[in-house]
């Protein structure tokens, strides 16, 4: 605690208190008037207020009432005379220091002079009154009671004073303590009291003992003293230390000792328990190394880590591997279970990491579902690939998530070594981060270590991206369409827009390249609304060529259903095209439904209010539960093209692709079986009772100005049979 500033200016209230008025008061007292009106011509000078009392009754009332500074009593008086006045006033507490002088014509006799003493007289003057006498004794008395109450007023503005910095040190959170220059307590203030659970009877006047004790000795023993030379002027210094408790406990304290000001010798000490300060600055220290999801070290506990552990190797002279783990398309399941599951498979996951490596190794999370492993000490950075086969090998075994939901995650690893791969944190991590891109470039579930010549095709993707960003802004992007065909009589009955990208520089890109950029860059939002807008003024062109049921199916990424705006971009998109929208299909994925149920069915029963169908792709490869499929409005299942691949030669693919079937049509839902490629598929489907077949065996996907060219019904029906 530091005071700083004067000393206290008094307030209005207290001025009055302590400062007196300079013009003294004189109680002048004779029965005589004349002999009154005598004294008072000789004292009165413009500065003094004179008061007179006929008798001593009138005086002793006045006295009461007054303030006086000097009494002038004449001494024969009738009733009470000056010697009862006398007596009487130094009996009252009010009264009894104030002087008297006898003004008595009988001062000459001595047993009436010892008598005037006794009485409490401090001088006479004797009748008739000598005018120069009686100014000069008046005068001196007049003096000494204005020392006597400047001394007064001096002592009071000193208690006060005394009284308001005792009232602050009372009040200070610190603990105070005065010590004189032998070590003994002078002062100790409640907060001292309170922090070193002692009493003041057991501190006040005792030897200070509570000295500072350095954290950092071993033996605990205080070092050096607190008392430093006084008249050295040290500037004052805050330090650490620990201080004993009068029961014998210790704490961690913030303490300065400063010399006492003045000729007095001794200094002050000023704590304070700072315990709680560092546990709470230890603990932000935590948080700020530590990810609050899984318990590992956050991307700056890693870079800390790292660097340690590079500084090691260097005094070693041995190699530190730094491996960059990405999960293989874990933003599925992110999107289709939601974040609550993939913030609990991230915790497990680091779970298995961290049982995966040394104790001392460090296992990391740097954001989202990228972790790193710092492994120090290594003799040869081929070592590393042991601990990284371990990791692949420990994700093969499915996770536990909610609702008895079993999965299995892959990852891909990128390993840097130290020195070869780079001596710093940046080139490392630069390092790791394109071996991971590599590993998963290489069919992912797989670790690479890092080489030169991975740079270039690093720098390669870059530009890939970066050329779709461009490819967004400049609409290099098409639609093509697929057509659906009714199998029992070979009718057209729905075209599937495809979404394509022909690129100036990389020709026509495969969607399974550029449709994952979309969707973790954030385009697929944007590109989704220019999907619907095309192909609902494409639909609507066609209105002359295809039958009105024939219904155009557009699909829905996850970033798109869970946009806020998805619902009012959709209708936007319907009334600018004048389309109806009975002839809109919406296609999810069974993954997307799942992410949050409650979302989902809201969203789903506002497009179906609107009119438009609603179907599920790639059925039967998600992780959804049967149970939700009553809970949505659906209109359509379609059927994965793996079960339809094998359809004729695999029993099991068979019975799933039946069992799909039938399913649906009990739930009142169409069947679309995609990847339709031969017509022995074609007989099996029919066979079945699948209602719409899809895929190479009727058409390719084709640009929009083919699609009035495709054949009409009666065309279909040869090639259904």
């Amino acid at each position: 605690m530091v005071v700083t500033g004067i000393a206290p200016s008094m307030g209005s209230s207290v001025k009055n208190i302590l400062d007196f008025d300079l013009c003294q008061t004189i109680l002048l007292v004779d029965d005589r008037p004349d002999n009154l009106a005598s004294l008072e011509a000789i004292l009165e000078n413009g500065r003094r207020r004179l008061l007179k009392a006929g008798s001593g009754e009138e005086a002793l009332q006045m006295l009461l009432d007054q303030d006086v500074a000097l009494v002038l009593l004449d001494v024969q008086m009738p009733l009470m005379n000056g010697y009862e006045v006398a007596r009487l006033m130094r009996g009252n507490r009010k009264t009894r220091n104030i002087p008297i002088i006898f003004i008595t014509a009988i001062a000459r006799d001595e047993a009436a002079a010892i008598r005037g003493y006794q009485s409490g007289a401090i001088d006479y003057i004797t009748k008739p009154v000598n005018a120069v006498v009686l100014q000069s004794k008046v005068g001196l008395f007049l003096e000494l009671d204005l020392s006597k109450r400047q001394l007064q007023q001096a002592f009071a503005r000193l208690e006060h004073t005394k009284a308001y910095y005792e009232s602050m040190l009372n009040a200070a959170g610190e603990g105070v303590i005065g010590v004189d220059a032998s070590g003994i307590v002078k002062f100790v203030n409640p907060a001292a009291l309170s922090l070193l659970g002692s009493t003041a009877a057991q501190m006040i006047d005792q030897e200070f003992r509570y000295f500072p004790i350095d954290p950092e000795r071993e033996n605990g023993k205080p070092e050096g003293s607190l008392f430093k030379p006084t008249g050295s002027a040290e500037g004052l210094s805050i330090e650490e230390a620990l201080f004993e408790r009068a029961n014998g406990s210790r704490f961690l304290t913030s303490y300065c000792c400063s010399p006492l000001a003045g000729k007095v010798n001794g200094v002050v000490v000023v704590f304070q328990d700072i315990t709680a300060r560092r546990e709470m600055e230890e603990e932000l220290r935590q948080q700020t190394v530590t990810d609050h999801l899984t318990g590992l070290t956050n991307r700056n506990g890693f870079k800390l880590a790292l660097q340690a552990a590079l500084e090691r190797a260097r005094r070693a002279k041995d190699h530190v591997a730094l491996m960059f783990i990405d999960l293989d398309h874990f933003k599925r399941i992110n999107d289709n279970l939601g974040h609550d599951v993939g913030d609990f498979l991230l915790r497990s996951l680091a779970t298995r990491l961290k049982e995966q490596v040394r104790s001392y190794d460090i296992v990391s999370r740097i954001g989202g579902d990228e972790f790193t492993v710092v492994i120090g000490g290594l003799q040869e950075p081929e070592d590393a690939a042991m601990v990284a086969r371990k990791i692949l090998n420990v994700l093969r075994h499915p996770f536990l998530l909610k609702d008895d939901i079993r999965v299995i995650v892959s990852a891909s690893i990128g390993i840097a070594s130290y020195p070869d791969c780079g001596d710093d944190i940046d080139t490392l991590m630069r390092a790791a981060d394109v071996a991971m891109y590599q590993a998963k470039r290489d069919g992912r579930n797989l670790y690479a270590f890092y080489i030169p010549e991975m740079n270039a095709r690093d720098r390669s993707a870059l530009m890939l991206e970066q050329s779709l960003r461009l490819g967004v802004e400049n609409e290099e992007f098409k639609l093509h369409f697929q057509p659906q065909i009714e199998l029992s009589t070979g009718r057209l009955v729905g075209l599937e827009g495809l979404l394509r990208w022909q690129n100036d520089e990389y020709g026509n890109v495969e969607p399974s390249h550029f449709v994952p950029i979309l969707e973790d860059t954030g385009l697929m939002v944007r590109v989704g609304q220019w999907v619907l807008s095309t192909g609902c003024k494409q639909r609507l062109e066609w209105q002359s060529v295809v039958p009105d049921n024939c219904v155009l199916a557009l699909n829905l990424s996850p970033r798109q259903f869970a946009d806020k705006n998805l619902v009012s971009g959709i209708r936007t998109a319907l009334e600018q095209n004048h389309l109806p929208p009975s002839q809109l299909e919406l296609e999810l994925t069974e993954g997307m439904i799942m992410i949050d149920t409650e979302y989902t069915q809201g969203v789903l029963h506002e497009l179906k209010a609107m009119g438009i169908r609603l179907s599920i792709d790639d059925f039967g490869t998600g992780y959804s539960s049967l149970a939700y499929l009553k809970q949505f409005p659906l209109d359509v299942l379609k059927i994965d093209r793996q079960f339809i691949r094998n359809l004729t030669t695999s029993d099991k693919d068979a019975a799933i692709t039946t069992s799909i079937i039938q399913l649906a049509h009990n739930l009142g839902l169409q069947v679309v079986a995609e990847g339709v490629e031969n017509a022995e598929q074609i007989a099996i489907l029919k066979k079945l009772g699948c209602d719409i077949g899809q895929g190479y065996y009727f058409s390719r996907p084709m640009a929009a100005e083919y699609v009035p060219a495709f054949p009409h019904k009666h065309e279909l029906i040869a090639f259904t049979g």
